[in-house]
């Protein structure tokens, strides 16, 4: 954006499969990362020159878990599409849609606190490494 200003969530960031199951998930924890991101930048003076930084940092905070999100629905469209169906009539379970741990029990909000410190320290490392 101009100013570094804006950011995406949700679908409009990272859309998913309809196997993923993960859309809305997602773009709750995109909502709650954000705000933990405007809130830890701004500190208790309410300093919005900070505000692009934070944006950057919700970015990289996301980013990998996101992606990883959306291989779960690739993987549940390969094993749906491409069905042995006489298989799978022997054991349904073969396509049972999977529903891991690390995917259903995150907590955005306590991720988001634990490490904002770390990834804009990372971040101003990179930056000053660029000068």
């Amino acid at each position: 954006s101009p100013k570094g200003r804006i950011a995406l969530i949700g679908d409009a960031a990272h859309p998913f499969l309809p196997t993923s199951i993960q859309g809305a998930s997602q773009a709750m924890e995109d909502g709650v990362t954000l705000a933990v991101c405007l809130e830890k930048c701004q500190g208790r003076r309410r300093d919005k020159s900070k505000v692009p930084e934070a944006l950057r940092a919700y970015q990289r905070i996301r980013y990998d878990r996101v992606l990883r999100a959306q291989k779960t629905g690739e993987t549940t469209r390969d094993k749906w599409h491409k069905a042995d169906f006489e298989k799978v009539k022997q054991n349904p379970q073969i396509i049972r849609l999977d529903r891991p741990e690390w995917l259903l029990n995150f907590d955005a909000e306590e991720h988001a606190y634990k490490v904002y410190d770390d990834v804009v320290r990372e971040m101003n490392k990179e930056s000053q490494a660029k000068l």
